[in-house]
């Protein structure tokens, strides 16, 4: 099949790759990497589009892409399926692999929410578990970006009884979060859930861990990064923070203390307690 990526990045790439493999015709549309390709050209003829641009630049892309073929959305930044309405077959490709681990064809779980991505990714070392819930697994997917950033901040190291406590609570408000939404529960158990929240929060080679380490160290980071004045690669976890503050069709639950906290760290802010109305340190 004729398939189009839009976003030539390290996990856009290392799922062509695979795609390839299988037998199939990738393009690529990448206006950095790829100058010379428009998109006009790469929507034509197209019989899959595959999403796996940085999830800010996502909705004006949508605009132009046709709403009869296939969508799936491999981005991992904060999105909302209002975003995905218009397209008649649209779902997710989540969970949790780095694209290092895909490119070297390493044994892992990743999360669809259709039959169709297990078909075309379909390999002897993959294999996906499966959900409908195509809005729980976006949430998923951009929230470890967040909590990744506050594993770094707070240095958290893989195997000790910190790191297990932070994940253990980062769960039990990923699922408040998903039953605010009307997503299923169950859908944090999934790779796109407890794994991927695992291996990026365990990475120091994660953007968003290495973001949070550097945020220690620069408490106006975030802003910086945002003003587009800092020199980092993307990291979704601190776009995901005012997209989440920006969306009113998202529902934050009151009860989320490591969330609000991070949330404070990336804008610079002190977080008010809600018993007594005084500020409290980050």
């Amino acid at each position: 099949m004729k398939i189009t990526i839009y976003g030539a990045g390290a996990f856009g790439s290392a799922l062509g790759e695979i795609l390839v493999g299988n037998g199939h015709q990738v393009n690529y549309y990448d206006p950095v990497k790829y100058p010379d390709k428009g998109l006009t050209s790469m929507i034509e003829g197209s019989e899959i589009n595959i999403l796996a641009i940085p999830s800010h630049a996502a909705p004006k892309l949508l605009l132009f892409l046709p709403h009869d073929i296939p969508l799936i959305c491999a981005s991992k930044g904060f999105l909302t399926t209002a975003s995905f309405k218009p397209f008649k077959n649209f779902s997710v490709l989540s969970g949790g692999a780095f694209a290092a681990d895909l490119m070297k064809k390493q044994p892992c779980v990743l999360t669809a929410t259709s039959d169709l991505i297990e078909q075309l990714f379909k390999t002897d070392w993959l294999t996906f578990d499966k959900t409908n819930d195509h809005l729980g697994a976006l949430l998923c997917g951009s929230f470890k970006n967040v909590y990744a950033i506050g594993a770094g901040y707070w240095e958290l190291k893989y195997g000790t009884t910190d790191f297990d406590d932070f994940i253990n609570s980062s769960l039990d408000e990923l699922r408040l979060i998903l039953a605010h939404n009307n997503c299923k529960v169950e859908t944090v158990n999934l790779s796109c859930g407890l794994r991927d929240l695992v291996i990026t929060c365990a990475s120091p080679t994660s953007r968003n861990y290495d973001f949070g380490v550097k945020l220690k160290k620069d408490p106006e980071l975030g802003k910086k990064y945002l003003a587009g004045s800092s020199k980092l690669q993307t990291t979704e976890g601190v776009t995901t923070v005012e997209q989440i503050l920006s969306t009113p069709s998202f529902v934050k639950p009151d009860n989320t203390p490591i969330l609000d906290r991070i949330i404070a760290l990336t804008r610079n802010e002190q977080i008010i307690s809600p018993t007594t109305g005084e500020e409290t340190n980050s």
